[in-house]
């Protein structure tokens, strides 16, 4: 460290924040869409009914639900039951039920099926419209964690080390910046890099904390991934020491306890044994202070020592933990089964689900969800910004020769694609979501390949165009097809901004705002890169200041030159 320790931290933020920069932001933009994806989804099936704030008593749906399954002969041969109930709680807007058979194979699991009931009827909803097929929001929320078009287990290892790179990037530039507190109410508009820094520097830390939170969490999500060794060293290597391992860490969850030795029978075997479900469903709602507070109930035949059960889940969560709230009752005989406290109620287990909890943000009220939102644009801001800083502190140099590098030009080239191009093509992929037709064969996967598809062209239209033309076309592009969204909507559909407004459905009716909103930023930036299109490019002119002589000792004072713009 010849330069010193700050130097050092300095050298290592750049170049960690630049290696990995693109991927980023790639996942950081993916990632903030995905504190919406149950609305963008909603959004990109328009054939779904509204959200109503009349919603059927919990009774009624359980009892529907429940004479569904007892003669459905299908469902009759399963392992388990589930009821999807309808709520007016975000995410909860099917009312559904399902059931797993038993596998064919061992090792394998049963088939899943799912069948959404109309809420009045207690019958199938498939005569009706069917929702079109979409990759919807929950498409993009992957994408920030898995990627796409490799392996899962490539995908999340790639982003492992990025996120691993970004922490390093964000502690270093912690340290590096040892006025990083006054220089956040520092803004020095129209002086080129030193603008870009401060811009840099308040978009980091007017949300410090969540960048944190964001990319320590990240890495406890797939800890086991990122850290192989850790399992078999204590339990041992192979898929059955694994299941061990998960059975202990998860006494409760009956997917990872189940008694292999004893063959559960078939739920149409012992449902007539089952009491009546009524009298548990007031139980749990006396418990849980009132109705409307369930959103799913399992049941699980007797399998060994286990006996056969019933499940009720709370609607939403009541903690930031990532845990869901849950009643038991013994199916024979009514008996609420208490559980006793294990690895998850320990303190690890509570700060990982704490943890994982804040990162994925499902505790979260609307207003919570505007703040998670907000601060994941700000994250991506202040990854584009660092990008283009580094672009402008070295481009000077690169105009000074008159040439500029192979590695200058592809990472200025690189940032056009990305910083600009990634959100045009995630506005077409909602274009696409609108254009291709309902009943077009894999149409979800179409959606997506014309979001790569554009992004693609970003990177080729940067190549091909002068720097600053690219910058402000593509910046144009972008906010066209999110103002023209809207439109797009209201043409194609019956669910358009008027509608969702004037039936109160604001969380549908925040997507299309939204939209208009992004539009309004890109035209802005847009604009603001055509203010400065003459001046982006030139060679900057240091300017010396004329000297002046000191009266007190008439010695001649050379003051240094400026910081290059």
């Amino acid at each position: 460290m010849k330069e010193g320790f700050r130097q050092s931290m300095a050298w290592l933020h750049t170049w960690t924040g630049l290696v990995v920069g693109w991927i980023l932001f790639f996942v950081f933009l993916t990632g903030t869409a995905g504190y919406v994806q149950i609305e963008l989804t909603r959004w990109m099936q328009p054939e779904k009914a509204l959200q109503s704030n009349v919603i059927v008593p919990e009774n009624e749906q359980l009892d529907k639900a429940y004479h569904y399954l007892k003669n459905n002969p299908d469902a009759q041969k399963a392992e388990r039951w589930g009821v999807n109930l309808l709520t007016n709680q975000r995410g909860a807007d099917d009312f559904a039920v399902n059931w797993t058979l038993p596998p064919k194979e061992e090792g394998k699991r049963g088939k899943y099926n799912k069948e959404v009931l109309d809420v009045s009827s207690g019958q199938p909803v498939s005569e009706q419209i069917q929702p079109r097929e979409t990759g919807g929001g929950f498409t993009l929320y992957r994408m920030h964690y898995a990627l796409h078009y490799i392996p899962y287990d490539w995908g999340i290892r790639i982003v492992g080390i990025c996120t691993m790179f970004m922490f390093v990037a964000i502690i270093s530039g912690i340290i590096t910046h040892k006025k990083i507190f006054k220089d956040f109410f520092t803004f020095r508009p129209a002086k080129g890099q030193r603008s870009w820094l401060d811009a840099h520097n308040v978009i980091s830390v007017i949300a410090l904390p969540f960048y944190i939170m964001i990319t320590y969490s990240g890495l406890i999500f797939f800890a086991n991934a990122y850290m192989p060794l850790g399992v078999p060293m204590v339990y041992g290597s192979g898929e059955k020491n694994t299941e061990r391992y998960y059975a202990e860490l998860y006494p409760t969850n009956s997917r990872f306890n189940k008694d292999d030795s004893a063959v559960p029978p078939a739920m149409g075997e012992i449902q007539q044994k089952f009491v009546p479900i009524q009298p548990l469903l007031v139980k749990v709602q006396s418990e849980w202070g009132g109705s409307q507070k369930i959103s799913q109930v399992n049941f699980y035949p007797d399998q060994g020592k286990t006996p056969a059960k019933i499940e009720f889940y709370q609607t939403g969560s009541d903690t930031i933990a990532r845990k869901r709230t849950s009643l038991s009752f013994d199916l024979y005989t009514g008996q609420k089964i208490v559980q006793e406290k294990s690895n998850e109620d320990k303190a690890p287990m509570v700060f990982g689900t704490t943890v994982l909890g804040l990162h994925e943000g499902l505790f979260a009220s609307s207003f919570a969800r505007i703040l998670y939102v907000l601060t994941g644009l700000l994250g991506t801001a202040m990854i584009a910004t660092g990008l283009v800083l580094w672009t402008v502190k070295r481009r000077p140099k690169q105009l000074k020769s008159k040439r500029m590098s192979f590695g200058h030009a592809l990472v200025e080239r690189l940032n056009i694609a990305m910083i600009a191009g990634l959100p045009l093509a995630i506005a077409v992929y909602f274009w696409a979501n609108r254009l291709i037709p309902a009943d077009f064969a894999n149409r979800a996967n179409w959606e997506v390949h014309c979001l790569y598809i554009t992004l693609l062209f970003s990177f080729l239209y940067a190549l091909s165009r002068p720097i600053v033309r690219a910058w402000i076309e593509i910046l144009a592009f972008a906010a066209l097809a999110y103002l023209l969204l809207p439109i797009l909507n209201f043409v194609t559909t019956d669910r358009h901004l008027g509608v969702s407004l004037s039936h109160q459905d604001f969380a549908l009716a925040s997507i299309d705002l939204g939209f208009i909103f992004l539009g309004i930023m890109f035209a802005w930036a847009s604009y603001r890169v055509w203010c400065k299109r003459d001046s982006i490019l030139k060679p900057v002119v240091k300017k010396n200041k004329k000297p002046r002589v000191s009266p007190a000792d008439d010695v001649i004072e050379v003051p240094r030159s400026e910081e290059l713009s």
